[in-house]
């Protein structure tokens, strides 16, 4: 086999020490400007002439001087180099996009029930990120100009904002075991008007229970108002009344029974709508696809 078949891919550090000896213009002064022992440089540019099998330098009484094969060396050093300082910039860049804050709107109850775990994976996966969660009672991107993310239950009006339909959400009606044990569990619509309702039914939702339940449950008069989704949860736990909530709390709770299984329930789509410069800003995207992967994934489960 000929000698030049047997010509090796140049060691990086090996090459490194060459190009600094290059700009440097001696070993001696390439020990000053970088610190590595000058054995090691010129242990380092013999190894490098070794593996290339050719000839870099022309050692005189003046240093070094390169060989014609030497300055084609020198160049694509220059450039790998050039090119490796790049790709740190750019990485560093990356990285600091992803520092700071991202605003996320959502259901009072979804932000109260299914998205502390899922936030706490993003910031396990992300460190720097400044996550602010905004429950409230009916989110509406449309109109919501400084929330980065939103995650509701009806596609936005706005034709510039980006969003995915990530599946339904079911419904189910629900009573503590210790409100059934002591008023017992209705088996019908007109059983239940002997009971206690706890929470104000949100605008958003007005129409479809009417639809599913009839007009005589939002005019029910047994009733517990409220309009914090969590504190209306923790009424209907500690056995104040019956309560609506999504099955994946409901069903997850042994503290809770389902009840008037019987009767229609209803689903609700979920979508996640982000701001337009949703690919132009790094962190923005990293929480939107990760909202995304997460959120659909417990939808999944509990369909």
């Amino acid at each position: 086999m000929s000698k030049i078949n047997k010509i090796q891919s140049p060691n990086l550090e090996y090459l490194r020490s060459f190009h600094q000896v290059c700009i440097s213009g001696s070993i001696l002064a390439a020990v000053k400007d970088i610190g590595v022992p000058r054995a090691t440089l010129s242990r380092h540019i013999t190894a490098l002439e070794t593996d290339l099998s050719s000839i870099l330098f022309i050692r005189g009484s003046s240093g070094f001087i390169k060989t014609e094969l030497g300055e084609t060396v020198f160049e694509y050093a220059e450039s790998i180099f050039e090119k490796a300082t790049g790709l740190s910039e750019a990485v560093l860049a990356h990285n600091l996009e992803l520092l700071g804050p991202i605003k996320i709107v959502a259901s009072s109850g979804i932000a109260s029930a299914i998205l502390p775990s899922i936030v706490a994976n993003i910031n396990f996966a992300s460190d720097g990120l400044q996550l602010e969660i905004i429950p409230m009672n009916s989110v509406n991107m449309d109109s919501k100009e400084n929330a980065d993310i939103a995650i509701q239950t009806y596609r936005p009006i706005r034709k510039d904002l980006i969003a995915r339909k990530l599946g339904e959400i079911e419904y189910g009606i629900y009573a503590s075991t210790k409100y059934i044990n002591k008023k017992g569990a209705p088996q019908s619509l007109e059983e239940l008007k002997e009971h206690f309702i706890v929470g104000t039914i949100p605008e958003t939702l007005k129409q479809k229970c009417k639809v599913t339940y009839g007009q005589e449950l939002l005019e029910h008069e047994n009733s517990i108002k409220c309009q914090d989704y969590p504190l209306i949860w923790q009424l209907v736990v500690a056995g104040c009344g019956i309560g609506m909530t999504h099955r994946i709390q409901g069903d997850a709770d042994p503290t809770v029974k389902r009840i008037l299984t019987e009767l229609n329930t209803f689903k609700l789509p979920v979508w996640l709508v982000a701001q337009p410069d949703l690919k132009k800003r790094a962190r923005l995207k990293l929480v939107y696809n990760s909202l995304a992967d997460q959120l659909r994934a417990k939808l999944k489960d509990s369909a």
